[in-house]
């Protein structure tokens, strides 16, 4: 596994039109240097592509990750739906900068084209998109055991089906220490098992733990995000199980992804905090 540390975080970035993205969201990046950023993918009208191009040409240099749903991208069937993905990964492939895309299915219902299969027909295309990095996504969070084994499953086959595509594994957030540790072992090992220990990165999601936030996740919670009675009781606690949670990333080298939106300078200057206290 790749070394790295909080040095090296990740912003998710939250907007919601081009304009918001041009006239507030890259100037707060440029005035902070930041370059190392995701763009998430929540409905069917996202101009990701282009979203990508507006970043990569304000920020010189930047790394760009972009969050691909199938759901919110399926095109009729199976053939068309991959047909689309693989031309937004050609496309992003010949962009100037570092761009990256991370595969997720989406949730509710569930489509003929999802990540496993669409990394398996992708594994079986010479020179797919010309090497573009792909990432998938692993919850080592899940309280059924049943619905645990299932993903643990689901991650093996995605290393063992996609040949060398998938660069990196993206963990979801969440609060039971004990678990992303079992989980984090467990990644080691299927890389292993699947020859990608030499290539895999590994990159976790925290949040900037606010009292909205702790509201939101406690009556609306995102699916998937499982977070304890402890965390979710107020900010100080939910700080100190980040803290543990970026510890646990530093010992396993994993980049943390900061899942907030980072907007002001105060709120910058928490998350660096917060960071830093997590080394």
């Amino acid at each position: 596994m790749g070394s790295s540390g909080a040095s090296q975080w990740r912003l998710e970035l939250f907007y919601k039109t081009r304009k918001e993205l041009q006239e507030k969201v890259i100037p707060f990046l440029q005035e902070n240097g930041i370059k190392r950023v995701n763009l998430t993918n929540k409905t069917k009208e996202d101009d990701l592509l282009g979203s990508c191009r507006a970043l990569c040409r304000a920020l010189p240099g930047a790394d760009v990750c972009v969050h691909y749903s199938l759901k919110w991208n399926y095109h009729t069937n199976v053939e068309r739906s991959f047909g689309a993905f693989q031309e937004f990964c050609a496309d992003m492939a010949a962009l100037d900068g570092k761009a990256s895309v991370m595969l997720v299915s989406g949730g509710g219902k569930k489509r003929k084209l999802d990540t496993v299969r669409a990394l398996e027909m992708a594994g079986a295309v010479e020179s797919f998109a010309d090497g573009l990095p792909l990432y998938a996504c692993f919850n080592p969070y899940f309280p059924d055991k049943g619905d645990l084994a299932a993903e643990k499953q689901r991650l093996e086959q995605k290393l063992r089906h996609s040949g060398s595509l998938v660069k990196g594994i993206y963990l979801q957030t969440g609060s039971d220490l004990q678990q992303l540790e079992s989980g984090l072992d467990f990644l080691q090992k299927a890389a292993e098992k699947h020859g990608s220990c030499h290539r895999i990165q590994l990159l976790g999601s925290i949040f900037l733990p606010t009292k909205r936030l702790l509201a939101q996740m406690r009556y609306r919670p995102w699916n998937g995000v499982f977070l304890s009675e402890e965390y979710l009781s107020g900010v100080e606690a939910a700080e100190g199980i980040t803290t543990s949670v970026l510890k646990i990333y530093g010992r396993y080298g994993v980049v943390p992804l900061v899942e907030s939106n980072i907007s002001s300078a105060v709120e910058l200057r928490r998350c660096h905090e917060l960071l830093q206290n997590g080394k």
